[in-house]
């Protein structure tokens, strides 16, 4: 792909600068697509189906923190109405959601298989807070990259 893109210079009049532009453009769009490829990986290996809408809340909240568009500190004040607007719902329905989500993770899953998937943390040894398992996954999607 590189060396077309330089074939396309020598053979145009392109400036570097939008040359540069597009590829910056380029590189966020894979960066972004795969940091929702893995929050859905991680869902699906934790058991949780797609068809609760507490998986579409948590992965977009996860992704969203993932992608810094948030800090830890405001995830009840500013993650749930983000993603509540996101929906068209209430913020108070995207945390029962999520908290009925991670209920069944933790149902569907052994405490051995948690630990391989989301590593070892005293938040996950027993059923964390709705903000600790969003922070945790978060934080283990980040640790990937």
């Amino acid at each position: 792909m590189k060396l077309s893109m330089l074939s396309d210079i020598l053979n145009s009049d392109v400036q570097l600068s939008d040359l540069y532009k597009l590829y910056k453009e380029e590189e966020e769009a894979k960066e972004e697509i795969t940091t929702e490829k893995k929050v859905s990986k991680l869902l699906y290996d934790l058991a949780l189906a797609p068809s609760y809408k507490g998986y579409k809340y948590l992965k977009d909240a996860i992704t969203m923190l993932c992608d810094n568009e948030l800090d830890y500190e405001s995830i009840t004040k500013d993650l749930y109405p983000a993603v509540a607007k996101k929906f068209d719902t209430t913020s108070q329905n995207v945390e029962k959601n999520i908290r009925f989500a991670i209920r069944k993770i933790y149902e569907f899953n052994t405490p051995e298989n948690l630990e391989e998937l989301l590593g070892r943390s005293p938040a996950m040894s027993s059923k964390p807070s709705n903000v600790k398992f969003i922070a945790c996954c978060a934080e283990k999607i980040r640790l990937e990259r």
